[in-house]
């Protein structure tokens, strides 16, 4: 498996839009209706749509967010099998802050949420190991900006 990050919109040609979400502090994770493990929002970028426009759709889709500040993390590239599926290209990863959740869409894939402290154990895409630092620091950041608000 290769699998690693870069800098934001250094790599091109994305196929799939990723999101490293946050809500009231929390990591949200998805969990696929035929699925019993952890993965976070994310879906290929479809004919005429930007990487940015799949993230904002994907994390509805995938977690019912309704109301979100989303910003770009970083590019990956990845060459790998995972799940019965071989992945080969790049894709862009973005960092959201969920300010409100409502229901699952019903044509969702997944079939609920779950709101966690750290990574959780039993994820289905493990290439997530690769960019959750910059996403680690990133929530760093957003909760200093925050409490930072707080006080003036």
């Amino acid at each position: 498996m290769e699998c690693y990050a870069r800098p934001f919109n250094t790599l091109g040609n994305y196929f799939s839009a990723d999101i490293m979400a946050i809500y009231r502090g929390k990591w949200v994770f998805c969990m696929h209706k035929q699925r019993n493990t952890w993965e976070h929002p994310s879906g290929w970028i479809e004919n005429g749509e930007t990487p940015m426009e799949a993230a904002k759709r994907e994390l509805f889709e995938e977690t019912g967010a309704v109301n979100f500040d989303i910003e770009p993390l970083c590019d990956y590239y990845i060459d790998a099998e995972l799940n019965g599926y071989h992945y080969k290209g790049n894709g862009q990863v973005y960092f959201a802050v969920i300010h409100t959740l409502g229901d699952l869409p019903d044509y969702s894939e997944m079939g609920k949420i779950g709101l966690f402290d750290s990574l959780p154990d039993n994820l289905t895409y493990p290439i997530i190991r690769e960019f959750f630092p910059i996403a680690l620091e990133k929530k760093s950041r957003a909760e200093m900006f925050r409490i930072g608000r707080a006080f003036f």
